[in-house]
């Protein structure tokens, strides 16, 4: 840089200072001082300016300086560690004591160019620099090694902390390349510059890799390496080591990266506990951080991992157990982990003991406190107890523990890792471990024979020796206690397994003699499973007793079996439980959740009356002893909540093909006239149990309580049968031609209310003319008749039909434009029917009505049996899976279906991504119900949605709760039998002179019992009524009364009764016309028949009247 010299400027001569003073005027003085300040200060720029050009150049000469410097040094090390770019490749090593000044310059180029942020050279600089120290420590002679510093003494010390200073930084790069993964800005430099780093830490810590020593190596010589690669393990733990290396592994996991580096970790992690010889802080601190990676000692295991087999050698299993079963301890390690973590920490915990089964064996009960306390911690977690995570709105689903609240440090979507991990948990309902937990752990047990004793046996011999004891002492041995505390295991399990729970039931359920076992212990409690002593229990200890675990294992394996069991196997092969068992059950469970419900019902209004607080006026007491019920059974649900979903899953199995007898479901301290009595002052227990037990109801008090709902409902919306009460814009007319059509362009768009109310219809006929007649019900009762024929019409293409002629949504019916929205008028079109208690002649499929319920909300439901009459050839093959001895997947199915849509093949995935999923033995079941749930519900579930809106829009989902399949058909389409002439007989009104001996009456029924056939009976009541099938609880519901009158032939219009017409018509006298035909009014179910002669005309022209389709335009 070239700087100008500046000039020298003198003071100035005195001389010219006094001439100046003396020659200038005073006016000149102001300007003479300005300009000397003005020099002074170009005197004082031009110092300034001096000073500064010296600093910068002694600046930039510096940074040159420096510059160079750094090139030099950084050329060096490119050139002295450029070829270590590989640490598998073998390199020709360059001598120790030249590698190890360049190791020690690179620090500290290293840390200056941190600071600089330049970190791309120096991360690759970095790497190789890894790879040369782990390959340098390999080397065979001590010259070519990195450790001939350690052996040189003047080097020693410089040698440890530039270690310790690598080490940390080691440590850095794993926890700073953790960050960038989790944010995927991780290069693959970096992943690899990772490896490298974990590499180093191991070889630092494992002396028997340094070849250059290995040769003749001393005792002495061992005993210091020992001591240095302990103090370095130390010296890694403290500064956080199990926790980056946690974090590090579980975010490799979680990007699908490769996991080889579990090798490292894993010797990382056992070294440290075999060089401290398995103290407690470590294993506290291993259990909360590498025990929490998924499946960590099932990838050890299938390595073979030498150091884990030395760990396990060594007892692990054992101190792990010790270390845990102080409840401070455990509370230490869980109070750091999240649910998810929890999880995979219980899944490698049984990994360890399932490696060695005897070691569970000897530490039984500890390792059964162990998975309770674990368990324990997850329902904490779960249910959001002392968790500050679970404040968050986030959920998460886990393929294991189900949809977890709040955030978690990580999750896994590593579908291998997630199954490694179901496949370490499923040893806890293995055959193996369920034997071990039921084995005697007496000694003298274990003696008592030379034989070996067959697994099967083992569970009923445990439980053999409680039959033989009284029912207090069996109730309240050691035996049953710890059968009962088993049971609590698992019951435990699955509640926290959520996922898992099928599994557990299958695996519970196929274990021979189990559930065998703990019927006959039921059954040996007391006569009819111990009902009595049981209700009695539970009143004493408000049901917290662990003999109710043991039931309510009971019931959710027998509600497996009731799900997975067809026909066949229940009904016929009876495996597992006989019928007469299966209806023991049923009556058992039937009667004693009657008894818990009216127990707690009971306490709760003891509660109520006891609280200070409690309002004794009549008007608030029901609702406020309604709460406290719900929250009874919100605290206390669990039991409920297993032992219910039994007892409607065998209702509804019954409901299907009986295998109890009749009135078997009717409690006998319920009678049917308190009941309702109850139900009418909204008595809170009586509603709860006809919500959750309706059956032990008779069905006819069912169906009044529902016409009672129905007038409550009609009162609470101002629904009034008085015609000035009608509002105009509630009629429309149809074309009778364009029925559906004109039907659903004036109703689609009403509300509800307005649906409710009262409907007027007309009928317009084909020369586009109102048909006569006004509507006082029976054409709208006709109307609803015919437009639901016509909704319910294959040919219409909304609804199929099954082998049996039932009816249920078609799939094809998405062809149809505004396909949801027709399938929601015809709901309400069937509500209607219903709300109004019109019978309708349709019948539809048990699967569709079942939906229509809401019956399928319970997850145990199978859709199997309901497939049989749906598609036999598909159910045919699904049960050929089902009992296939052979590899299933042999035959190459697939989670995927092929369909015939308008003659084109179409693969539907029943799971997501199904079609790429192979159906095995594992899981065959699952992919049999799968299968039948897809066929008869997942493929029409959006139609079965909008149709049961619809309906639901009329008729409340609480009222449907009061009836099953098969009751609900019934209320839809009344008796499916033929009419009861008998009950018609005796419910008949005659008038004009008619009465029940007149001879033109006995020739009716007569005729209409004996010479019609049942089609014809069915048409003679729809042209009386307008409906073809009887009322549901007889002719004595039917409102106005079925009635009978004379009509003589010189009548041209109805006048009523006179009389003189019926005195003539008693007599005989009059006798009409044979022209006249019979006439109806079915808004009032009148028929109107002539006063015919011989019984042949009768029977002519009755028959031409009701086959003609018409009422009054025959008159």
């Amino acid at each position: 840089v070239a700087i100008a010299t500046p000039r020298y400027y003198g003071a100035p001569p005195m001389c010219l200072c006094f001439f100046l003073m003396f020659s200038v005027n005073q006016s000149s003085k102001t300007d003479f001082l300005q300009n000397l300040n003005e020099a002074r200060d170009a005197r004082r720029r031009e110092k300034d300016l001096q000073h500064a050009t010296v600093l910068i150049q002694a600046n930039i000469r510096g940074y040159l300086a420096r510059k160079k410097f750094n090139d030099q040094i950084r050329n060096e090390l490119i050139n002295a560690f450029q070829e270590y770019n590989d640490p598998k490749k073998k390199y020709t090593m360059q001598l120790a004591s030249k590698m190890f000044s360049h190791t020690r310059h690179f620090l500290t180029y290293y840390q200056r160019g941190k600071a600089k942020q330049r970190s791309g050279d120096l991360n690759y600089l970095l790497l190789n620099v890894f790879t040369y120290i782990i390959n340098s420590l390999q080397a065979d002679e001590i010259k070519y090694s990195y450790l001939a510093a350690f052996f040189n003494k003047d080097l020693n010390s410089r040698w440890m902390s530039l270690n310790h200073e690598y080490s940390l930084l080691a440590l850095k790069i794993l926890e700073t390349n953790e960050v960038l993964l989790l944010l995927f800005l991780l290069t693959s430099q970096d992943i690899q510059l990772s490896m490298n780093a974990l590499q180093f830490l191991v070889v630092m810590t494992d002396y028997e890799c340094w070849k250059s020593i290995q040769k003749n190596i001393s005792d002495i010589l061992k005993t210091t390496m020992e001591a240095l690669n302990r103090t370095y393990l130390i010296y890694f733990a403290q500064h956080n080591l199990l926790f980056i290396l946690k974090t590090f592994m579980n975010r490799c996991i979680q990007r699908r990266l490769e996991i080889s580096s579990i090798d490292h970790v894993a010797t990382l992690t056992f070294k440290l506990l075999l060089c401290t010889d398995f103290n407690g802080s470590y294993l506290i601190l291993i259990s909360s951080t590498i025990l929490t990676i998924p499946a960590f000692l099932t990838l050890c295991t299938e390595k073979s991992h030498k150091f884990f087999a030395a760990a396990c050698q060594k007892d692990l299993f054992n101190r792990l157990i010790c270390v845990y079963s102080t409840k401070e301890s455990f509370m230490s390690i869980s109070d750091r982990l999240d649910v998810v973590e929890i999880c995979y920490l219980l899944g490698n915990i049984v990994s360890l003991a399932a490696i060695d089964i005897h070691q569970i064996e000897t530490m039984k009960q500890p390792f059964i406190n162990i998975l309770f306390n674990i368990l324990e911690i997850f329902r904490q977690r779960q249910s959001g107890e002392n968790s500050e995570t679970t404040k968050s709105n986030t959920t998460l689903w886990h393929p294991i523990i189900g949809h977890v609240k709040g955030k978690t440090v990580f999750a896994v979507s590593n579908n291998d890792l997630n199954h490694r991990v179901i496949q370490q948990l499923k040893f806890l309902w293995s055959k193996q471990f369920v034997n071990i937990l039921f084995e005697s752990s007496t000694p003298a047990a274990n003696v008592k024979s030379n034989q070996p004793t067959k697994e099967t046996n083992i569970i009923r011999a445990k439980f053999e020796k409680l039959f033989s004891k009284s029912t207090e002492s069996k109730l309240s041995s050691d035996e049953t206690q710890f059968i009962c505390r088993i049971a609590t295991l698992y019951q435990n399990l699955i509640h926290s397994l959520t996922e898992l729970r099928l599994q557990i039931l299958c695996a519970l359920s196929l274990q021979e003699g189990l559930i065998s076992s703990l019927w006959l212990f039921l059954q040996s409690i007391g006569p009819n499973c111990g009902i009595k002593e049981l209700t009695k229990l539970y009143e004493t200890t408000k049901g917290n007793n662990s003999l109710f675990e043991l039931l309510q294992l009971f019931c959710n394996l027998c509600s497996y079996l009731v799900t997975v069991l067809d026909e066949e196997e229940m009904y016929r092969q009876q495996k597992h439980l006989e019928l007469e068992s299966w209806t023991i059950l049923a009556y058992f469970l039937n009667n004693i959740l009657y008894r818990i419900i009216r127990f707690e019902y009971n306490l709760s209004i003891n509660t109520a009356v006891c609280s200070k607080n409690f309002c004794t006026s009549p008007t608030t007491s029901l609702s406020s002893l309604n709460l406290i019920v719900n929250s009874i059974y919100l605290e206390r649900k669990q039991i409920f909540k297993t032992l219910h979903p039994l007892l409607v899953l065998l209702y509804e199995r019954n409901t299907r093909k009986s295998f109890v007898p009749d009135n078997f479901w009717l409690i006998r301290d319920c009678k049917p006239s308190v009941f309702i009595a109850d139900i009418e002052r909204d008595d809170p227990c009586a509603k709860f149990l006809l919500e959750h037990m309706p059956h032990i109801l008779p069905f006819k008090d069912r169906v009044k309580i529902l016409q009672k709902y129905i007038e409550t409902d009609k009162h609470e919306h101002g629904i009034r049968e008085s015609s000035m009460h009608r509002h105009i814009k509630n009629h429309i007319e149809v074309r009778r031609n364009n029925l559906f059509g004109d039907s659903y362009e004036a109703l689609r768009s009403i509300v509800p209310v307005v649906w409710k109310n009262t409907l007027r219809v007309t009928f317009i006929n084909s020369q586009g003319l109102p048909e006569p007649g006004i509507d006082q019900n029976g054409i709208f009762k006709e109307f609803i008749q015919e437009i639901t024929k016509q909704s319910f019409d294959p040919a219409f293409n909304l609804f199929k039909t099954t082998e049996n002629g039932s009816l249920y949504p078609s799939p094809l019916s998405v062809l149809n434009e505004n396909y949801l929205s027709l399938f929601s008028f015809v709901g309400k079109i069937l509500g209607k029917a219903v709300y109004e208690q019109i019978v309708l002649d349709v019948e539809f499929a048990p699967f569709f009505l079942r939906n229509l319920i809401g019956h399928r909300k319970n997850i145990n439901y199978s859709c199997l049996d309901d497939l049989m009459f749906l598609d036999r050839d598909l159910y045919n093959n699904l049960t050929f899976v089902k009992h296939y001895d052979g590899d299933v997947s042999s035959l190459e199915l697939t989670y995927s279906i092929d369909e015939d849509i308008l003659g084109q093949m179409v693969t539907q995935d029943i799971i997501p991504c199904g079609r790429h999923i192979t159906v095995t033995n594992d899981d065959k079941i699952i992919y049999v119900h799968r299968m039948a749930l897809y066929r008869t519900y997942t493929r029409i579930k959006q139609q079965i949605k909008m149709f049961s809106d619809g309906f639901k829009s009329l008729i409340k989902p609480e009222w449907l709760n009061m009836f099953s399949v098969p009751e609900l058909q019934q209320l839809i389409s009344g008796e499916t039998q033929d009419i009861n002439i008998q009950d018609l007989k005796s419910n008949t009104v005659y008038q004009g002179g008619y009465h029940k001996n007149h001879s033109v009456i006995k020739w009716l029924w007569d005729l209409v019992e004996k010479e019609f056939t049942r089609e014809e009976r069915a048409l003679f009541l729809r042209f009386v009524t307008s409906c073809s099938r009887p009322p549901l609880l007889g002719f004595s519901q039917l409102n106005p009364p079925f009635t009978i009158r004379c009509l003589e032939s010189s009548e041209e219009q109805d006048e009523g009764d006179s009389l003189g017409r019926i005195f003539r018509n008693m007599i005989n006298i009059g006798r009409t016309s044979s022209e006249r035909l019979p006439s109806s009014s079915t808004c009032f179910n009148l028929l109107k028949l002539p006063n015919y002669k011989t019984r042949n005309i009768l029977r002519e022209k009755l028959r031409y009247a009701i086959n003609s389709n018409a009422g009054f335009e025959l008159s």
